[in-house]
C-alpha cells in the first residue's frame, strides 16, 4: 500500500514541480493579496461560520499548504503556522511569501513531507487545515485518518476536499478531453481544453486568482483526483469529530423542535437525506438561482398568508378577543394556496435537463468529431455551463475526545 501511495505522490508531484496549482501571485500584487485573503474570510467566516477570533495566538497545521497563499491568511488572523508539503520548489516560495506578509511576533515552520510521512512530530494542533490535497492522493480516507490525529481535543478540522458528484463534470471533461489527446501531451491537453471548456477556465481565473495554465494542469493534467464523500468522510473521522459546518451547506436536515429537546445527531441518523445537496452539486450552474428568484417569489404569498394566518392569535391574552370568522377565512386561503406548491420539482427541473444533456452526451461520445463535440457543448443549457460542478467542498469539523 505505501508502494503505491508513494508513487501517486511521485506522479502528482511531477505536475505541480512543472506548473503549481496554488499560486494566486500574492507574492507578486499586494492587491492579489488582499482579494484572496477576502475570499477566504467569506469563505471561513461568513459561510463556515468559523469565527475569526479562533485564530488568534492558535497553533495551525496546513497539510498539502503548498506556496503559502492560504496559509498566509491564516498567520494574518493571528495563527502560529506549520507549512507541510512535498514540493520544495513550493515551499521556498512559501517562505518568501511569509517573509514580505506575515504578522509579526508570529513562530512559523516549513516542514518538506508527505502526509503519510512517519517524520511530522506528533504535536497536537488548535486547528487543522488541509485545502485541495486529499483527493489528489491514491487513499483520500487513509489522508484524512492521517492528518485528523493531529487536531487537540476540541479542536478543528478545516477541509477542503473534491466529492464524486461536485467533481462529476469535470471527471466528464477530463474524459472528453481524453478522446483527442494522449494524457502525456500536455500541450494538447492544454488546447483542447481552452477550445472546449473554456467559459469554466475563464470563470475559475476570475473567481480563484490563478492562472489558466495553473487550472489546466490541476483539474485536467493532475494524474489523481479522487473524490470523497460526506459520508466517507463522516466514516473516516469517526466517533471522535462532530460536524460543524459546511459549504455549500450539505445539512438540510433541519430540526424545528426545541434545542433542548435533541436527544440524538439527527444529522448523523438521517444522511442519505444529503442526496438533495449532492444532486444540486452535480448538476451545479447560474440557473439555479434563476429558479430560486422564482420559488423565491411564489414563497412570498405563502410568507404573506402565513403571516396573516399567525397574527390570528398572536399575544392573546384575556383582553385580546379572536375572530373566528377570520381566522377561519385565513386558513382556508393557506391551505388552498399551500396545496398547490410543487417546489422541489420546480428547483429539479434543471437536474432533468442536465440529465438529458448528459444522455446525449455519453450515447455520442466515441462519435463526435472535436468540432462536432464543441457545437454539443456550446448549444448545452445546464451542462458545462458556468461553475461546471465543484472543485471543492469546504467543511469544518470539531473534535469531542
Amino acid at each position: 500500500m505505501l508502494k503505491k501511495l508513494k508513487k501517486i505522490e511521485k506522479n502528482v508531484l511531477k505536475v505541480y514541480e512543472k506548473n503549481n496549482p496554488s499560486i494566486h501571485f500574492v507574492l507578486e500584487d499586494l492587491k492579489k493579496f488582499k482579494q484572496r485573503k477576502s475570499n477566504l474570510e467569506n469563505l471561513i467566516f461568513n459561510n463556515l461560520k468559523f469565527p475569526k477570533k479562533m485564530f488568534a495566538q492558535s497553533d495551525l497545521i496546513d497539510f498539502g499548504a503548498g506556496t503559502g497563499d492560504t496559509s498566509i491568511s491564516y498567520n494574518n488572523w493571528g495563527a502560529n503556522c506549520t507549512l507541510v508539503d512535498m514540493n520544495q520548489l513550493a515551499l521556498n516560495r512559501a517562505m518568501k511569501v511569509f517573509k514580505k506578509l506575515s504578522k509579526k511576533n508570529t513562530k512559523n515552520k516549513f516542514v518538506k513531507a508527505s502526509i503519510f510521512d512517519n517524520k511530522i512530530n506528533n504535536k497536537k494542533y488548535d486547528i487543522v487545515s488541509s485545502i485541495g490535497v486529499i483527493h489528489h492522493t491514491a487513499d483520500p480516507s487513509l489522508a484524512l485518518k492521517r492528518i485528523s490525529k493531529f487536531v487537540k481535543n476540541d479542536g478543528y478540522l478545516i477541509l477542503g476536499c473534491a466529492t464524486n458528484e461536485g467533481f462529476f463534470q469535470r471527471n466528464l471533461q477530463r474524459l472528453i478531453i481524453s478522446k483527442f489527446a494522449d494524457f502525456d501531451n500536455h500541450e494538447e491537453i492544454e488546447r483542447i481544453a481552452l477550445e472546449l471548456f473554456s467559459e469554466n477556465l475563464y470563470r475559475g481565473k476570475k473567481f480563484g486568482g490563478r492562472s489558466i495554465k495553473a487550472i489546466i494542469h490541476d483539474t485536467y493534467i493532475n494524474p489523481k483526483i479522487k473524490g470523497i464523500s460526506f459520508n466517507e468522510i463522516l466514516k473516516s473521522l469517526g466517533k471522535g469529530f462532530d460536524y460543524y459546518s459546511s459549504a455549500p451547506d450539505v445539512n438540510i436536515i433541519k430540526s424545528f423542535d426545541s434545542p433542548l429537546s435533541y436527544k440524538e445527531n439527527i444529522f448523523s441518523k438521517f444522511q442519505n437525506l444529503t442526496a438533495v445537496s449532492k444532486i444540486l452539486m452535480m448538476s451545479n450552474s447560474d440557473h439555479i438561482k434563476n429558479k430560486y428568484n422564482l420559488a423565491n417569489k411564489k414563497l412570498q404569498k405563502i410568507f404573506n398568508l402565513n403571516l396573516n394566518l399567525t397574527n390570528n392569535i398572536s399575544d392573546f391574552n384575556k383582553s385580546k378577543k379572536v375572530d373566528l370568522k377570520k381566522f377561519r377565512y385565513d386558513l382556508k386561503k393557506y391551505k388552498s394556496k399551500f396545496s398547490k406548491i410543487t417546489l422541489i420539482n420546480y428547483i429539479f427541473d434543471e437536474h432533468k435537463i442536465f440529465i438529458y444533456e448528459l444522455e446525449k452526451l455519453i450515447l455520442n461520445l466515441d462519435k463526435y468529431s472535436l468540432k462536432e463535440m464543441k457545437k454539443y457543448i456550446n448549444s448545452c443549457k445546464i451542462l458545462f455551463k458556468k461553475s461546471g460542478g465543484l472543485g471543492n467542498n469546504y467543511y469544518i469539523f470539531k473534535r469531542n475526545l
